[in-house]
Formats: structure tokens, C-alpha cells, sequence
């Protein structure tokens, strides 16, 4: 009787503990959807506040190069063409995960659609995101396109 309460017991913390590993690729994965997607979608007339609200979903040297590629590459061609960006993850998965940081491969619908067209042209891009627990968040710290 007492091997069967020690074995569940040791099923039972297996369990738990599985769980918890789970758990920050689940928070991780859902994290770098949203930001990703946010990243990625962007007007013409409202760049400047949508630039700076996903600057607040980022960490790292990655912050300072999206800052630096919307300022000079990004958000002027977006004014020329009177750009409008829609992106959505269209499936999201995990490549690699520890604790405090998860590599993700994602796949990415964008829609763009400019002053004059009468269709979005419809781009479909592969990224590698990798996400960084900072405190009790999770930030995106890079992604590689390919």
C-alpha cells in the first residue's frame, strides 16, 4: 500500500512538472503571435503610435533595430504609397525552448495594399522568432527572415 500512494505521488509531480514545462512555450508561442502580427500591420497615418506600441513588446539590440529600420526604410515608404499592412500568423510552432527563451518558426499572411491598387497584394513570409522572458513577459529579441 505504501509503494502505491509513493508511486502515485511521483505521477503526480511528473505530471505537474510537465505541465510547467509546457507552459512557457504555450505563453512564449502566444506572445510572439500577437506581437508578431502587430509588428507586421501597419497604416500610413497611424505608423508613428503603432511604432511605438510594439517598440514596448520588444527587448534587446532587436528593439533598436526595428526602431531604427521603421524610421529610416519602413515609414517613409509606407507614406509614399499610402500603405496600409494587414499581417496575420497563419500557424506558429516551437523549434527550440529552455526556461527563459523559445525559438519559434512562424508563418506569416501580410496584405498590403497601396494608394490606386484595387486588390492587397498578398505576401507569404517564413520567420524564426525568438521570444525572452523578461520578468513575467515575454519579448520578442529577434527574427530572421527567410
Amino acid at each position: 500500500m505504501l509503494a502505491l500512494a509513493l508511486l502515485a505521488g511521483v505521477g503526480a509531480v511528473s505530471l505537474r512538472d510537465a505541465t510547467g514545462q509546457e507552459r512557457a512555450p504555450r505563453a512564449a508561442t502566444d506572445a510572439a503571435r500577437t506581437t508578431h502580427e502587430q509588428m507586421l500591420s501597419y497604416g500610413y497615418t497611424t505608423i508613428d503610435g503603432q511604432a511605438a506600441r510594439v517598440e514596448g513588446l520588444l527587448t534587446g539590440s532587436f528593439r533598436k533595430e526595428f526602431t531604427q529600420a521603421m524610421d529610416s526604410q519602413i515609414k517613409p515608404l509606407a507614406v509614399k504609397n499610402q500603405s496600409v499592412v494587414q499581417a496575420r500568423v497563419s500557424d506558429i510552432g516551437v523549434v527550440r525552448a529552455s526556461a527563459d527563451r523559445v525559438t519559434l518558426l512562424a508563418f506569416v499572411d501580410q496584405a498590403t495594399l497601396k494608394a490606386g491598387a484595387k486588390q492587397p497584394a498578398i505576401d507569404q513570409n517564413r520567420v524564426l522568432l525568438t521570444v525572452s522572458r523578461v520578468g513575467d513577459r515575454w519579448l520578442v529579441s529577434d527574427v530572421k527572415a527567410f
